[in-house]
């Protein structure tokens, strides 16, 4: 184990919580290295705005599979696992976010 400030940390790993449209949001801007909101909303073609609402309040846009398909497709992220999370993702590990 390790010490780490409020108390014992497991060192056995960790995993992303991707179970928000949210969280998955976050990984996605994270994962293809684009610094803030605004660099994601405008590499992906939708509002900064929009993108921050989602992503901060967990917000799910009006036009979910238009914005989940620009997405996907600018990201190369798995369609289905931006759509639904991990309960649609390819059984294979087709995420490319790992």
């Amino acid at each position: 184990m390790t010490a780490v400030e409020g108390g014992p940390v497991q060192a056995t790993g960790w995993t992303a919580d991707d179970s928000t449209f949210g969280a998955r949001l976050a990984l996605v801007r994270q994962r293809m290295g684009w610094g803030n909101v605004k660099e994601a909303a405008t590499e992906c073609g939708v509002p900064t705005e929009s993108w921050r609402t989602w992503e901060r309040d967990n917000v799910a846009p009006r036009n979910l599979l238009d914005v989940v398909e620009k997405i996907s497709k600018r990201s190369g992220c798995d369609y289905a696992w931006l759509l639904a999370g991990p309960r649609l993702s390819s059984p294979r590990g087709g995420n490319t976010l790992r």
